[in-house]
């Protein structure tokens, strides 16, 4: 008898350790979804940058700041998770000099823009293919010389629309997840099942579509469009990232920006990082795209 009370008292013991790594992983990916909504502040050196209204097909108003083309060519930007437009005006400013139309915008529940909840990449696809829209539209536009650029979150978006719409001519990653699934639940692998389905929870409560949003497959999609990645070396999940570097090899540009963290990639390498991303746009847009894919900078492990 007491040797049963032994083994139920483990087994209970078990059940709340495991309840309570659980719910240390809920509270800590919920968190994920409550940041401050903060409007972007415009640069002085965007002060002719045009407003422009966004609208999405499920009836969200986007909104964002739009640089008008002197070259024919434009890029749609997204950004990563907590953020707002202003968040990529490095990558902006690089292609604004170099005569590229620009379209900086807030996705849905960030910024100025309408939404309840990120959802990870998910919906925000809808935010990436009206921005598409508007860009194609505008007079100074060249709808065959339009291509997008993602971070984080924004680079799941960005890979999931460009896999699907052939007219993405040319699509630049910068701190992409394989998996949104990953992406959720990586960081909380340490205890196995128990963790890893509490840090879920918050994306099932929500209907993100976690199965759906798949950029290592994606890549596959966009090929032989030109395709370049960057992250940084002190990204969490270098593991993943050689997975997706490796997967990628054989048919786009990859940089792995040495005492990077997730983004800021213009402070690490103040000359490299513009040159390069430049010389992608160059090579996609403007020259026509052939052999681009390979052409604007090697691979970098």
């Amino acid at each position: 008898m007491k040797g049963w009370r032994v083994v139920a008292g483990v087994l209970v013991l078990g059940v709340l350790v495991a309840l309570a790594l659980f719910g240390r992983a809920l509270r800590h990916s919920e968190a994920y979804f409550h940041y401050p909504r903060t409007p972007p502040t415009r640069p002085a050196d965007f002060a002719q940058a045009q407003d422009v209204r966004l609208f999405t097909e499920d009836g969200l108003e986007l909104r964002g700041w739009y640089v008008p083309s002197r070259n024919r060519a434009a890029v749609v930007m997204a950004h990563g998770l907590s953020q707002t437009r202003a968040d990529l005006l490095p990558e902006a400013r690089i292609l604004r000099d170099a005569g590229y139309g620009v379209l900086l915008f807030d996705l849905r529940a960030h910024g100025e823009s309408q939404g309840e909840t990120s959802t990870w990449g998910d919906k925000e696809r809808l935010d990436v293919r009206a921005a598409l829209a508007f860009v194609r539209a505008l007079p100074d536009v060249d709808p065959g010389k339009v291509a997008a650029l993602g971070f984080s979150i924004g680079s799941a978006a960005v890979a999931e629309v460009a896999a699907k719409d052939p007219g993405v001519r040319a699509v630049v990653l910068l701190s992409p997840f394989n998996t949104l699934w990953l992406a959720a639940a990586y960081d909380f692998r340490r205890f196995g099942f128990v963790s890893q389905s509490g840090a879920l929870v918050p994306f099932w409560r929500r209907g993100i579509a976690l199965d759906e949003v798949r950029t290592i497959d994606a890549v596959d999609h966009i090929r032989p469009r030109p395709l370049l990645i960057v992250m940084g070396t002190e990204e969490s999940g270098q593991p993943l990232a050689d997975e997706l570097f490796a997967h990628v090899r054989e048919y786009a540009q990859t940089w792995r920006i040495q005492g990077a963290s997730h983004g800021g990639f213009s402070d690490v390498e103040p000359q490299e990082y513009p040159r390069r991303l430049r010389a992608f746009f160059d090579a996609a847009l403007l020259s026509g795209g052939e052999g681009a894919a390979g052409s604007a900078a090697p691979a970098v492990p």
